[in-house]
């Protein structure tokens, strides 16, 4: 088996495919997706959340997608039959990208994880191609327990698969697959959603502007940034468990003074009846999430968010919300963003919570 990590025989969207080959649209049903797509008039989908996966079943010795990026920075991580996955960077506009290859004739899964971010561009996958002749097989259903994740650029997994050498490319480090959300869902046989856009907050992102797309308003989206903005149908994914890790960016010290408190926790508390609102069933921790320290003692990141967490829970007084502190994960000599190992940390701090609070 061959994984393909560059983008190998590419032929422009709009030429005529191989005889030998075959495609489907990507909304063809034997194409599975967890996450938030938006489905195009083409049977295209569309995606910008990290950790958007679809899963391909299917005979034959190989695959390709046609599709690609607004950036040509977006990646996926792809991987057959379980294996680990390969990094493959998508196209500028569209194009034909081979997932995988020699492969023997099947049965095969392949999965593709959406990696990057909405920031660094939007994914359109137009569609699959196989050999000719070769069979679709209905793929492996998703699990029935469901997580979902709203943070910032940990959730979203930055520099969770950079290298050691401190290359600054930080479309390539990203890594949702690697994200202490997915390895938690795999740990606990769940699907997921990573709702999460890198330096975003609560009330104000890491430059301290009140007037871009914070949490309460991007979890709303199909796609953040996306123009026109199509509101998410809540109702096609109920999560049993919420996660919300936000306050990286709130509490950036280069802004000065934290944000003022009654107006945070306000802001906070009316975001989780929202939550508990479209979700009445899901359980909900709060945390201030791995980033965040004590090092300056006169202004104490991490504690006084913690505080504010606390306060949030006191006020909604709701046995289904719950604060759990998180240990402080440094990052390395390249970024202070956690490394791929501090992620499977953070996982494993999770994994016994949240088994606690549903049962698993």
């Amino acid at each position: 088996m061959s994984l393909s990590s560059c983008l190998r025989g590419q032929t422009p969207a709009g030429s005529s495919a191989p005889k030998e080959s075959s495609s489907l649209p990507a909304n063809d049903p034997h194409v599975a997706v967890m996450g938030r797509t938006l489905t195009g008039s083409d049977g295209s989908l569309r995606f910008g959340y990290p950790g958007v996966t679809l899963r391909v079943a299917f005979t034959g010795t190989s695959l390709a997608l046609e599709g690609g990026s607004t950036s040509g920075n977006s990646r996926l991580a792809v991987s057959a039959d379980l294996g680990a996955p390969s990094v493959v960077r998508l196209p500028q506009g569209s194009a034909r990208v081979m997932l995988v290859e020699g492969l023997d004739e099947g049965p095969h899964q392949v999965d593709l994880v959406h990696r990057t971010e909405t920031w660094q561009g939007i994914v359109s996958v137009r569609g699959f191609v196989l050999p000719e002749g070769r069979s679709l097989l209905a793929p492996k259903p998703w699990p029935e327990r469901r997580l979902m994740l709203i943070g910032d650029s940990v959730t979203s997994g930055e520099g969770a698969g950079r290298s050691a050498s401190c290359e600054n490319d930080k479309p390539a480090g990203a890594s949702a697959y690697d994200s202490y959300g997915m390895r938690l869902a795999r740990a606990l046989g769940a699907q997921v959603h990573l709702i999460s856009y890198g330096g975003r907050g609560l009330v104000r992102d890491w430059q301290g502007k009140t007037d871009v797309l914070n949490a309460p308003q991007f979890f709303q989206l199909t796609i953040a940034e996306d123009s026109p903005k199509v509101l998410w149908n809540h109702a096609t994914y109920r999560p049993d468990l919420v996660l919300v890790s936000l306050g990286t960016n709130d509490f950036n010290l280069a802004l000065g003074a934290p944000p003022e408190r009654g107006d945070y926790v306000g802001t906070y508390v009316a975001f989780v009846k929202t939550i508990r609102g479209v979700y009445p069933e899901a359980r909900v921790i709060l945390t201030e999430g791995a980033m965040l320290n004590d090092a300056d003692s006169s202004r104490p990141q991490k504690s006084t968010l913690r505080s504010y967490l606390q306060d949030t829970v006191s006020q909604l007084a709701d046995e289904h919300v719950r604060f759990v502190p998180s240990s402080h994960y440094p990052g390395d000599a390249c970024d202070a963003h956690p490394t791929g190992e501090q992620h499977a940390a953070m996982a494993a701090d999770l994994e016994p919570v949240v088994r606690e609070m549903t049962g698993w």
